[in-house]
């Protein structure tokens, strides 16, 4: 992979950490949180074991990577999850949620564990729409147009993910429906014009 390359993916990275972190902390700020879930939402119950496949959600990039190792490659890619992290962003200072799972009984063991480091790396009140679910659902579409095939197993991926963001308890099902539009939006608006467009020069 190119030096520009790899700088591009470490300012990805840099503003996910600003934006979600970011908005998260001023959300502790906020005067007023709201609610948007169903009531059966409550009875989902918590499965700290899917914590491990939650975790796995930047492991679907690498496929991409693997295949697209230049900065002319990876410019579409990187403006569209800028998209994502602003927009979400922009939510999430909008409109600061609380969850409404009752509170979880005591875990232990590896399981347990996992749950507990999806939970420290979550941003408080950064509900809707879930990064989580739009990160990974653009991670299947890109890959899909990378390699211009049909990508089952990475869509299963991405779906899965978004099943443990529900079953450990760190989303509801608004937020998820909501990843799932702002990535598919984003990847139409942004990633389907860029590919097709001429690219900026990488950096010296």
């Amino acid at each position: 992979m190119t030096r520009a390359a790899l700088l591009l993916i470490c300012g990805c990275f840099l503003l996910f950490c600003l934006l979600y972190y970011g908005s998260a902390y001023l959300g502790d700020f906020a005067s007023s949180r709201y609610h948007l879930y169903f009531a059966w939402e409550k009875n989902i119950p918590l499965i700290p074991s899917a914590a491990f496949i939650y975790l796995s959600e930047g492991l679907m990039y690498f496929p991409i990577f693997h295949r697209q190792r230049t900065f002319t490659q990876l410019w579409p890619l990187a403006l569209t999850l800028a998209l994502e992290l602003v927009v979400a962003a922009c939510c999430f200072l909008a409109f600061p949620l609380e969850d409404g799972f009752p509170p979880p009984p005591p875990v232990s063991g590896v399981s347990g564990a996992a749950w507990l480091l999806a939970g420290k790396l979550a941003g408080r009140h950064n509900y809707l729409p879930s990064l989580h679910v739009a990160l990974s659902t653009t991670a299947a579409l890109v890959y899909a147009r990378v390699t211009r095939r049909r990508a089952p197993k990475m869509y299963l991926w991405a779906a899965a993910i978004a099943l443990s963001t529900l079953l450990i308890h760190q989303h509801h099902v608004a937020d998820v429906i909501a990843g799932f539009g702002l990535a598919w939006a984003s990847v139409r608006l942004v990633y389907d014009r860029l590919s097709s467009a001429p690219a900026p020069e990488p950096p010296a």
